[in-house]
């Protein structure tokens, strides 16, 4: 089962995460790009994860700089690609600090999971781990006693 996890921004990190029905592993691979609306849209078809956790979009009124609105452009396109799917793919909405809470670099370096050079990869990676300890990803996790290995 393939399952995904976007942290959407101008540069968005995403973690795609590969169950088997054989082994009780779940391996994860993080990573991060500047996509267009479109790219996001093509990655999902391509990918097509039965579940998306995807972190939602809260306004923070910032001293300096405009506001960027970019990520919930992505979100639209996340919640567009399951209302195509048909049920196929089932989306899970978190808050910011529900995915970078718990899962700190120092959690992700201790389960063997960090990869430097992508913060925004390891922000989609918090955001999966998070959802299969704490969400309802906790029954992929619980049924296996799954472990975490980076792909």
């Amino acid at each position: 089962m393939r399952l995904l996890a976007i942290d959407p921004g101008v540069t968005t990190g995403y973690c795609i995460g590969e169950t088997s029905d054989t082994e009780n592993i779940i391996a994860l691979r993080p990573f991060q790009t500047v996509d267009d609306v479109d790219d996001v849209w093509d990655r999902l078809a391509d990918l097509q994860p039965r579940y998306i956790v995807c972190e939602n979009f809260e306004f923070r009124q910032k001293s300096r700089g405009g506001l960027n609105l970019f990520p919930v452009q992505v979100i639209g396109i996340v919640r567009l690609y399951e209302f195509k799917a048909q049920h196929q793919t089932s989306v899970q909405l978190q808050k910011a600090s529900e995915g970078k809470g718990y899962y700190t670099d120092v959690q992700l370096k201790r389960l063997g999971i960090h990869q430097r050079g992508v913060p925004h990869g390891m922000d989609a990676t918090r955001h999966l781990v998070h959802w299969l300890t704490f969400g309802s990803g906790y029954q992929i996790t619980q049924k296996r006693g799954a472990r975490y290995v980076l792909a």
